[in-house]
């Protein structure tokens, strides 16, 4: 029997169906064949004539069999054609000595040709069906972009929950989606649905399952835990089949997500995983929110906060004001007639009241200068110290704090040195806050120091500091030392006594105020300099002035 041409007739076709019935037709035309039945396991994937019935046992002999051969009947004869692999096996049955007592290698040709068509099918249903997962999945990443663009776009929780709600009962071909969260006081709300054919709920059983759990549950069909009549509500909208993940977010579920079918549905895992992810742009959604409605009550107490400073600050100059004018002034003129009482202007003041009087003086003194402090150091921390810059000659400048502190020193049999300072230039800078500053330093240079001397040095700039002057942003350099021979300053102390109210003094060791350093670094910084300190501890200190020159144009203000 001619063979070949029933296996090209196989090859020919375009599907394994057209191909067994092509085979079947043209080998009925040269055989007495009665049926023929193509199955996969026992399962029938076709069958001629169409009424043909499949016998179990033919079937499982044919699976058992390694290569075609003829099996007889009672009354018929059936040969059996192993296609091998997934494609099953084809029982042709014909009347008695149909195909031959032995089996013609022509057989072999049509089962591979039948094999073949149908490995041929399987790989272009397998590519068709990769492709249509490809472009669900593109369509589903396009979805999520936009989703994405959307929740980026508005910082409105509701609009954005809405739109994931919209896309989820999209993309999952879902009925009805909830989107719900837990309030402050553990409550299940649903914050935003569609599809629903009721109001949204005010309570979730299933979602409240979900967030209990934190992960992905499902309801409805035979092998779920949970059947979609235990949620009252999920019941009288229809479902049949549910599927709630949780809305989580840096370890935190606040929510869940849950979709409805009102019918029979098989979950697969790619439905899991997808509304995961829509889940996860509903958490950002709300966590956005909430750190949005934080920052909002934020800026309002900042806000509160910032208008009480403008208040405080407002006040607080007013405060100043009137100290100056309240303060200052009376303590000038009890200074004032104290000076005429100690100068015999009013009569001869004598023995104790005398003493008395210079007590007064002193402690008057002593809180005019406390006046001055705290008002400099609230025009400094405002900025509005202002700055009279103009060529000054510092060697009066220094001359005239020397000889304000020098009457101190010899009271207290302190030797104070100044070299001759006939060398030193002008300098442009303010001289009454470089007396200040000056005023300072002697005073508690001669303040802190027992025995020994203060000596106060004034270098001008080196020659590389000139070189360097060249250049805008390297000015020249002039250093004031005032170098004393008082206990000195511990390491850990340097920085400290630059801090407003701060004092490092040891038992018996006159105290002040603990303003005049930290003002007087301040006022150096001003004027564009700095107000440095060394020091070792039982040997004395050495405070250095560092001013620039050039210093701002003559006139300028600060």
């Amino acid at each position: 029997m001619d063979l070949l041409d029933v296996a090209v007739h196989v090859y020919d076709c375009d599907t394994p169906s057209t191909a067994f019935r092509s085979a079947a037709e043209r080998l009925a035309a040269r055989l007495p064949l009665r049926r023929a039945v193509w199955a996969e396991g026992y399962d029938v994937r076709e069958q001629w004539p169409e009424t043909a019935e499949s016998y179990r046992e033919l079937l499982e002999e044919a699976r058992a069999a390694g290569s075609p051969r003829v099996v007889a009947g009672s009354g018929t004869d059936a040969l059996l054609l192993p296609l091998g692999g997934e494609e099953g096996v084809v029982v042709l049955e014909g009347e008695p000595g149909a195909f031959g007592s032995a089996v013609e290698a022509g057989w072999e040709r049509v089962a591979a040709a039948l094999r073949r068509t149908a490995e041929r099918d399987r790989r272009i249903r397998q590519a068709e069906e990769e492709r249509d997962t490809l472009r669900l999945r593109a369509e589903e990443s396009e979805a999520l972009h936009v989703l994405g663009l959307a929740a980026n776009r508005t910082l409105d929780p509701d609009e954005v929950l809405n739109l994931v709600a919209r896309f989820t009962r999209t993309l999952l071909g879902a009925h009805y989606v909830t989107v719900n969260t837990t309030g402050p006081d553990g409550h299940i709300r649903t914050v935003a649905a569609v599809g629903l054919r009721a109001p949204n709920p005010d309570d979730d059983p299933f979602a409240a399952r979900v967030v209990a759990a934190g992960k992905p549950l499902s309801a409805g069909g035979n092998d779920d835990a949970f059947q979609a009549d235990a949620f009252p509500f999920h019941a009288g909208e229809g479902m049949r089949v549910g599927l709630g993940v949780p809305l989580s977010l840096f370890g935190e579920t606040f929510g869940a997500l849950v979709v409805g079918y009102r019918r029979e549905y098989p979950l697969a895992p790619r439905d899991t995983r997808l509304a995961l992810t829509l889940a996860g742009h509903a958490a950002v959604a709300i966590s956005n929110a909430r750190l949005h409605r934080e920052l909002a009550d934020r800026s309002r107490e900042l806000e509160r906060a910032n208008e009480e400073l403008r208040w405080s600050t407002q006040a607080k100059e007013r405060f100043f004001a009137s100290m100056s004018h309240e303060l200052r002034t009376p303590l000038n003129a009890i200074l004032g007639y104290q000076s005429l009482l100690l100068d015999g202007v009013a009569g001869e003041v004598e023995g104790q009241q005398l003493t008395f009087l210079e007590r007064a003086h002193r402690a008057t003194n002593n809180l005019l200068h406390l006046v001055n402090d705290v008002l400099d150091l609230s025009k400094l921390e405002a900025g509005k110290m202002e700055l009279v810059v103009r060529p000054v000659s510092l060697r009066d400048v220094v001359e005239d704090a020397f000889a304000t502190v020098q009457p101190f020193a010899d009271r207290k049999g302190l030797r104070m040195h100044l070299p001759p300072l006939a060398s030193i230039p002008a300098l442009c800078t303010d001289a009454d806050r470089l007396r200040q500053i000056l005023v300072n330093l002697f005073s508690n240079a001669v303040k802190f120091t027992d025995a020994g001397e203060v000596r106060v040095t004034v270098t001008p700039p080196s020659p590389a500091d000139e070189e360097a002057a060249e250049e805008p942003a390297h000015p020249r350099w002039m250093e004031i030392r005032v170098a004393d021979t008082g206990p000195g300053i511990a390491p850990e102390n340097r920085e400290r006594i630059f801090h407003e109210f701060e004092q490092v003094i040891g038992p018996g060791t006159p105290g002040g105020t603990g303003l005049g350093l930290p003002i007087s670094r301040k006022l150096a910084r001003l004027l564009g300099g700095d107000l440095l300190v060394e020091s070792e501890a039982g040997v004395g200190s050495t405070f250095i002035l560092r001013l620039p020159d050039p210093a701002p144009a003559p006139g300028a203000s600060a």
